[in-house]
C-alpha cells in the first residue's frame, strides 16, 4: 500500500484526545516543517503558525471554540494565521518573494505584472484578500495533518470558533494577521469512528 494512502486512511477528525500523551518535540517540528514546506499560490507564503502548548492559554481559548474538548485535551493546537496585507501587488513583500527566484530583472517584472493581473481579474472580483490567503493556509493544514498521520499522530481541523474572540484572546495583531483555521494535534483516546466517504466513481470524472 502507498504510505501516503496509509496515512490518509489512518487520519480522521479526532474528537477525543488522550490529554496525558504529548507529542515529542522532534515530531512536532516535523509537522511544522511540513506546513512551512507547503506550496502556496505564486509562492507568497502569507501565513504564520502559532503553536499553543500552554494548558492555561488553551483553557482560556476553549470557550471561544464552541467549548470543544479538543482544544484542551490535545497535545498542541496550531493556529494558522493568514497575512492578507502582504499579498497586495503593491506591497514590497511581493517583490521580495519574487526576488528569491534570482531571475533577470525583466522576467521578475513580468512575473509581478502577471501576479497583479491575476489578483485584479481573478481573485479580488471573487473574494477578499483574507479569503484568498485562507485558501493557501488550508494547503498547509492538509500537509500537516497528513504528515502527523504518517507518524501515528492524530489531528482535528477546526473551523468551529469565534474568529474575533479568538484573535482578542490570543492578542493577535489584526493589522497584520487574521485567524484562518485551528489544528488540534495529539493522540486519540479510544477507537477511531467508522470512516464515511462517497465512492470514488461518484467523485472522479475522466474526460
Amino acid at each position: 500500500m502507498n504510505p501516503v494512502i496509509d496515512a490518509l486512511k489512518f487520519r480522521h477528525a479526532c474528537k477525543k484526545f488522550d490529554p496525558k500523551k504529548k507529542i515529542p518535540g522532534p515530531d512536532l517540528d516535523t509537522i511544522l516543517e511540513a506546513g512551512c514546506l507547503s506550496p502556496s499560490s505564486f509562492g507568497m507564503e502569507a501565513w504564520k503558525f502559532l503553536v499553543l502548548a500552554s494548558d492555561a492559554v488553551r483553557a482560556k481559548l476553549r470557550p471561544a471554540c464552541w467549548d470543544q474538548p479538543q482544544v484542551t485535551e490535545s497535545s498542541h493546537v496550531v493556529v494558522i494565521l493568514a497575512q492578507p496585507g502582504l499579498i497586495d501587488p503593491s506591497n514590497a513583500y511581493v517583490l521580495k518573494s519574487f526576488l528569491r527566484r534570482k531571475l533577470p530583472d525583466d522576467i521578475t517584472r513580468a512575473y509581478i505584472e502577471k501576479y497583479k493581473w491575476h489578483m485584479d481579474t481573478e481573485v479580488f472580483p471573487r473574494m477578499n484578500a483574507y479569503a484568498w490567503c485562507s485558501k493557501q493556509c488550508y494547503i498547509a493544514l492538509a500537509n500537516m495533518m497528513t504528515t502527523a498521520a504518517s507518524m501515528g499522530i492524530d489531528s482535528c481541523p477546526m473551523e468551529g470558533f469565534e474568529k474575533k474572540r479568538v484573535e482578542k484572546l490570543l492578542e493577535i495583531d489584526t493589522r497584520k494577521f487574521e485567524v484562518s483555521v485551528l489544528l488540534a494535534l495529539g493522540y486519540r483516546a479510544g477507537d477511531q469512528p467508522p470512516r464515511r466517504r462517497y465512492p470514488i466513481d461518484e467523485l472522479v470524472e475522466f474526460r
